[in-house]
């Protein structure tokens, strides 16, 4: 059986990866270790010396100062020894065969297979089930991300959900982890990240039967910037992305539905008017970023 590691980055959700932490409980598992990176600014004493009621789970505290979910999960994975590497978010209830799912999805399937995404149901929202002609994630021609990441189907795609997912341990390093120059909310930084395994050979699969709960916890994590400097992490790591995989002829569109997506935001009262002066910024330091290969 593979060994396994189930990694979690948290910022400022403490007392949320708590919770999450006892749900684990539940897995039906022999054995396996999870790692909190905790990129909070102070330590908390209950998440210190946190331990599972279970005897088949080992944990794993690991306290960082640098601030940002790429670096923190690529610590994660440098703090791992296990040869399958799970990734959930820190507001989640994961199911209780989730691990072991996973570990049967890679004990099974062709080694071309590096990364598997799981299913993530969230209550009141289509946010990960937004077009049901798709399986797994997708990426147009002008910015949008495609999802759905919550379906009975099965089948490969462009890139795995960030909040559920697993790889192999090797194949993470191969592709050198997650690329850190996705900052503030990282969106993004999964698309890049199934983008390189599919360069290097690998391939990208959605899988229903490891599933969380993703609950969408309306505070910490990087819901505490402002809803407008929201739009200049967009914005920038949009434009990194598509310079960084050749993509520049798609910039032009690009900048377009960003500001489509402000105007619109603008029009719901989510947006203030400085959302469009912090997408202008944001693709002007995306040009300015330089590409890690």
């Amino acid at each position: 059986m593979l060994s396994c590691s189930l990694i979690i980055p948290t910022y400022k959700r403490q007392n949320i990866v708590l919770e999450t932490l006892n749900h684990l409980n539940d897995q039906k598992i022999n054995e396996a270790e999870v790692i909190v990176v905790d990129q909070s600014p102070q330590k908390l004493n209950d998440l210190l010396n946190f331990k599972f009621k279970s005897p088949n789970l080992k944990f794993n505290y690991v306290k960082i100062s640098k601030v940002g979910l790429p670096n923190a999960r690529n610590i994660g994975a440098q703090s791992s020894k296990s040869e399958l590497l799970i990734f959930i978010d820190d507001d989640c209830i994961p199911n209780s065969r989730l691990i072991s799912s996973y570990i049967s999805i890679f004990s099974n399937f062709d080694k071309k297979v590096w990364c598997v995404g799981g299913r993530v149901n969230e209550d009141n929202t289509t946010m990960f089930k937004q077009n049901n002609k798709i399986i797994g994630g997708y990426f147009t021609w002008y910015g949008k991300t495609l999802k759905n990441f919550d379906t009975d189907l099965n089948g490969q795609c462009e890139w795995a959900p960030g909040g559920n997912f697993a790889v192999l341990r090797n194949k993470f390093l191969k592709v050198n982890g997650f690329d850190t120059n996705y900052i503030g909310n990282a969106m993004l930084e999964d698309v890049d990240f199934g983008f390189s395994i599919n360069k290097s050979g690998g391939q990208v699969r959605y899988e229903p039967s490891p599933i969380i709960q993703h609950l969408r916890i309306p505070t910490g994590g990087t819901r505490d910037e402002s809803a407008d400097k929201s739009m200049y992490y967009r914005s920038h790591n949009t434009v990194y992305f598509l310079r960084k995989h050749h993509r520049s002829f798609n910039l032009f569109p690009a900048f377009l539905y960003l500001n489509a997506v402000a105007l619109k935001d603008l029009l719901q009262k989510k947006h203030s008017l400085f959302a469009f002066i912090w997408c202008w910024k944001g693709f002007l330091d995306g040009f300015k970023r330089k590409i890690l290969l």
